[in-house]
């Protein structure tokens, strides 16, 4: 077995690009397009995650109402969250390149606090 160990990965054609080949051989994937940006768990209250990459606070504006802010930020507010809440509803309502909102509701439809886990996808800026 060898081993293979890189600091770096860089596009031979575009040094922000690089191409793997799939399952078959028949199709490509962009390395980049396809790697989460952001993703973080938070538990509902306060300002901090349980663990997170690429967000740097999150905002809590009153029961089931939260602002997450990406340390660095997309490319514009065109990129693609995903999320499971504790809750049966989760609506991200107000898209930025630097931060999103989202709204969490019991089946109530009342708003509520619970853990949230995010993931962003996208281009970076």
């Amino acid at each position: 077995m060898s081993t293979l160990l890189l600091n770096t990965l860089t596009g031979k054609t575009s040094a922000g690009s690089i191409v793997v080949t799939g399952e078959g051989g028949s199709t490509t994937t962009n390395l980049q397009q396809g790697v989460a940006k952001a993703w973080g768990q938070y538990s509902g209250s306060g300002s901090t995650y349980a663990d997170s990459f690429n967000l740097a606070s999150a905002t809590d504006n009153g029961t089931g109402d939260y602002t997450f802010t990406i340390t660095n930020d997309m490319s514009n507010d065109d990129y693609a969250p995903s999320n499971i809440g504790g809750q049966n509803n989760i609506t991200a309502h107000t898209f930025a390149a630097g931060s999103l909102r989202c709204q969490l509701a019991n089946n109530d439809p009342a708003l509520a606090d619970a853990i949230l886990c995010l993931t962003f996808h996208g281009d970076l800026a």
